[in-house]
């Protein structure tokens, strides 16, 4: 099979250098030699997304077909764009994306699916131009839950930030509308003090705009953070500030991560759903979509957490299913997660 390089992105890291050309033209062949899989991350360099890569390799082993991962250096809808340009050409069976802008990549996913690329997608609900999306679990519910959390640390009362990664990413966006509206209905008492805080999934701007906002609103009780390193640069700053263990922090992020943290206190209590599984399960349901097949309600993607796979409804795409996949990990639980 013939190996063609890649030109060079400003700006791009392209983590599978040597992409195959591969299938034919409408990427639809049934064989697992002769398909493959290229799944395009919101930014590489990450541990959130090295651990995604994980899943696609034990897809790829499990499956005989080949699976890559590629990603811009900088979480830019632009620099997802133009990876899908770059592989438009090359003709993969299918492009994951999990976007940072759906809005903004849906006339170059339209250019990919007229090529004969079948598109999958996560954290993309309303994302138009993908065959199928795969969700985690409900928005709303997980907004929710970090939002409970976040009121039982504060005892009911209290001021509190939600940092996002950005503020197109629909996914952080939804959690934060569901968090201020778990507030309003079931804690009085606690309310937000600006509209969402934006990090650019960097912990640094996340360390940065924490203490700003302490020194703007020095009664903030609580920070709920989005992105996988929001907590981290939230628990810097309040431990650099001497306010460990009287601010309460909770959101997304992994074990890895975020443990030290956890079990000094600093951190109430981490969200999420396992990277690898939910790549691995995006990649299960590419494979049959490949096939011909089709994915319905109670699909089973056979990945923990996405057995018995749920339309989305409330409005969002068609093709857009839901998993069970969340977990809550805090001190009591912390060692049960490796990763």
């Amino acid at each position: 099979m013939k190996k063609q390089i890649f030109g060079s992105i400003t700006g791009i890291v392209i983590l599978a250098v040597l992409f195959a050309g591969c299938g034919s033209s409408t990427g639809n062949s049934s064989s697992p030699t002769q398909m493959h899989f290229v799944n395009i991350v919101k930014l590489t360099g990450v541990a959130w997304f090295n651990r995604m890569d994980v899943g696609l390799q034990t897809f790829s082993k499990q499956s005989g077909i080949k699976a890559d991962q590629v990603g811009p250096t900088q979480a830019t809808a632009e620099g997802q764009i133009a990876l899908v340009q770059e592989l438009i050409p090359q003709k993969p069976t299918v492009i994951g994306i999990d976007p940072n802008n759906q809005q903004a990549v849906e006339g170059v996913l339209g250019q990919a699916k007229s090529a004969g690329i079948i598109v999958v997608s996560q954290e993309a609900p309303y994302l138009n131009n993908t065959n199928f999306d795969l969700e985690a679990f409900s928005n709303a519910s997980y907004g929710s839950s970090m939002m409970d959390t976040l009121a039982q640390c504060m005892g009911g009362q209290g001021q509190y930030a939600f940092m996002v990664g950005s503020l197109t990413a629909s996914s952080h966006m939804q959690w934060a509308q569901a968090a201020q509206s778990e507030a309003q209905q079931k804690y009085p008492g606690i309310t937000r003090v600006t509209a969402p805080v934006e990090s650019n999934e960097d912990a640094n701007v996340a360390y940065q705009k924490t203490k700003a906002l302490l020194a703007k609103y020095p009664n903030i009780k609580g920070f709920i953070g989005s992105a996988a390193t929001d907590v981290i640069g939230i628990a810097r700053a309040v431990t650099e500030m001497g306010l460990a263990g009287k601010v309460c922090i909770a959101g997304t992020s992994l074990p890895s991560l975020a443990g030290s943290y956890i079990k000094s206190g600093t951190i109430y209590k981490i969200f999420l759903w396992d990277p690898a599984m939910a790549g691995q399960a995006t990649m299960n349901a590419a494979q049959l979509l490949a096939q011909g097949k089709q994915v319905k309600a109670g699909t089973n993607l056979h990945v923990p957490g996405y057995t018995n796979i749920q339309p989305c409804g409330n409005g969002m795409t068609s093709h857009c299913f839901v998993g069970n996949a969340e977990l809550q990990i805090g001190k009591d639980n912390l060692s049960s997660y490796s990763f």
